[in-house]
């Protein structure tokens, strides 16, 4: 089934990048016939255009591989695609503006969230290039907006998960509101009036009301995605869980004491927490269809629609098959163990006093003595940092009895 998917992915792959590939040169060759331009140019830039596109392409594919991805861009081509595409387009059409209000920025930013930060860069140049050529602009145009452009990828690809924009959009802004005044403002042959500072400050307003219109459909689209379904699927009183509940009570009540505990150990190691609260909920539903194995939890995860991360720590957490790599599957991993270990002493003796540092200790101590911990995403700081934590909760303990 993995290998049927993954060929799957190959061929939607070279179907995306293929069709890339010929619309960015089928847009760059009706673009210099729309502007006349003279046979030799129009080769060039066909000829140009394209081998830029190659490369953007084998970024896109290269970063994937190795990992270089931000805001969860994992094969996501066809969305890099077609704003690729836009952006070319628009390339196009920009020298009809004034060259003091093409909104580069924004086409900068928006190619490398939807990618990275080598890959935007790559992409956005080729589109600022094309539009420098066909308006016959001199360099200082092509530094303005490269520069600026650079300046946004990078302060956006700092970002984490919670994709608070203001500083870096602040940040772009200013940058380049600083490039327009060092190549369009001061290099003016006339009088320095308030007419002359209208274009760049429409620029500035336009591509801030763009930004922040995009970033915020970003955001709601790709890096909260999910959201509101973690929001269903980590409430207590879920009715997945509540059937959990009405088979097992002690199942049920598991399932809340090792949710609470990797949502807390999550947080403090920044990770993703509703990830790892829904796989504590969950790390045991395949109980509701007999046995706890991988085909039935996969079977309620495509059922109740649970996000792929969720299912993807599941799967290794569950599968007995599949290899452990995930911080957050760690996590799950070491908070059931601990609530399964207090759960077990209670139930021989509900009056036992137990050393719950102890406890903890010599189950670090034999999960390191296993091969679990080893060639996984987790550092030894990480697992530290989580010892203590867990220690820290002897109060929460007592709950269990």
């Amino acid at each position: 089934m993995n290998v049927e998917k993954s060929k799957k992915n190959v061929w939607k792959r070279i179907l995306i990048f293929t069709l890339m590939f010929i619309a960015a040169g089928g847009i760059t060759y009706f673009g210099c016939l729309f502007y006349q331009t003279k046979t030799d140019m129009l080769l060039r830039n066909t000829v140009m255009i394209l081998a830029g596109t190659g490369v953007v392409i084998f970024s896109f594919v290269l970063s994937e591989i190795n990992g270089f991805f931000v805001y969860h861009n994992e094969g996501r081509y066809g969305r890099f695609a077609f704003m690729y595409i836009i952006s070319l387009g628009a390339a196009v059409f920009l020298p009809y503006l004034p060259v003091a209000g093409w909104p580069f920025l924004v086409i900068f930013i928006l190619l490398g969230v939807f990618s990275n930060g080598m890959t935007g860069l790559a992409a956005g140049s080729l589109c600022l290039l094309l539009s420098v050529n066909f308006a016959g602009c001199d360099y200082a145009i092509f530094w303005l907006y490269f520069i600026s452009g650079l300046a946004g990828i990078l302060v956006f690809s700092t970002l984490d998960d919670d994709f608070r924009v203001g500083l870096p959009l602040l940040i772009s802004i200013l940058v380049l509101a600083l490039c327009l005044m060092g190549n369009v403002i001061l290099f003016v042959n006339a009088k320095l009036s308030i007419g002359q500072f209208t274009i760049p400050a429409v620029n500035l307003m336009v591509s801030c009301i763009l930004l922040l219109v995009s970033l915020k459909m970003f955001s709601s689209t790709v890096i909260h995605r999910y959201r509101e379904r973690y929001m269903e699927i980590n409430d207590p009183e879920c009715p997945l869980l509540v059937q959990l509940k009405e088979k097992s009570k002690e199942e049920y009540y598991h399932a809340i004491h090792t949710a609470y505990l990797g949502d807390k150990i999550a947080k403090s190691l920044e990770i993703d927490d509703a990830a790892v609260k829904a796989c504590g909920y969950y790390h045991r539903i395949g109980t509701l269809r007999g046995e706890n194995t991988w085909e039935n939890v996969s079977a309620i995860c495509d059922e109740y629609h649970f996000p792929p991360k969720t299912k993807s720590i599941l799967k290794e957490y569950v599968d007995v098959d599949a290899k452990v790599v995930s911080k957050e599957t760690i996590v799950v991993l070491f908070a059931d163990c601990i609530v399964s270990s207090i759960l077990y002493l209670f139930e021989k003796d509900p009056k036992a006093e137990l050393d719950y540092a102890q406890l903890i200790d010599t189950v670090f101590q034999k999960k390191f003595e296993t091969d679990e911990l080893w060639g996984n995403e987790i550092s030894l700081a990480q697992l530290h940092e989580m010892k203590r934590i867990f220690i820290q909760e002897k109060l929460y303990y007592d709950f269990l009895r």
